[in-house]
Formats: structure tokens, C-alpha cells, sequence
């Protein structure tokens, strides 16, 4: 699946440019998934959210969210959270 090695790409890449940086990594990690195809696209974020073991909680989602954030801009930040989370967790297994 291409989500999944869009997201071992990721984990690797980050651990290979801040192999002792962790907020080097942290911010890696963060604008990549921020740019990713998964997330930038709207069509895409079901792609994320049906893969990921990551999805965050509803209420998550609307806490981070603006009030008058539409159930579009919801399910982007939903996406962006699972994969960012997805990502973290293949770096802690290839690291661990």
C-alpha cells in the first residue's frame, strides 16, 4: 500500500537527516505529513483514516479545531494527526 511505505519513507527520512535531534525530527516529521499528498488532498484522507490505527478521538479533532471549522477542515486535521502518530510509531519501532 503506498500510504504505508509513504510513511516508512517518512520515518526513515527523519531519522536519517536527525539521527540525535529530536525536535529536528519532531519538525521533519510534522511538515511532511503537512505536505503530504494524505493529507493535502482532501479524496486522499480516506486513505489515512482506513489504514491508520491512529485515528484520533472526535473530540480531539473539535478541540484543535476553529469554532467554525467545517467537517471538511475536520477530517484533514483528523488525517493529519493519524499519520503524523502513524509516522512517530515506525520511527519508534525501526529506533527501538
Amino acid at each position: 500500500m503506498d500510504y504505508i511505505r509513504t510513511v516508512q519513507g517518512i520515518a526513515e527520512d527523519a531519522i536519517a537527516e536527525y539521527p540525535d535531534d529530536d525536535d529536528g525530527r519532531q519538525q521533519y516529521v510534522s511538515e511532511s505529513v503537512d505536505g503530504s499528498e494524505y493529507v493535502v488532498y482532501y479524496g486522499a484522507n480516506e486513505f489515512v483514516l482506513r489504514a491508520s490505527q491512529n485515528e484520533p478521538d472526535g473530540e480531539e479533532v473539535r478541540s484543535m479545531s476553529a469554532k467554525d471549522a467545517d467537517w471538511r477542515t475536520m477530517r484533514t486535521l483528523a488525517a493529519y494527526l493519524a499519520m503524523e502518530a502513524d509516522v512517530f510509531e515506525e520511527i519508534n519501532r525501526i529506533t527501538k
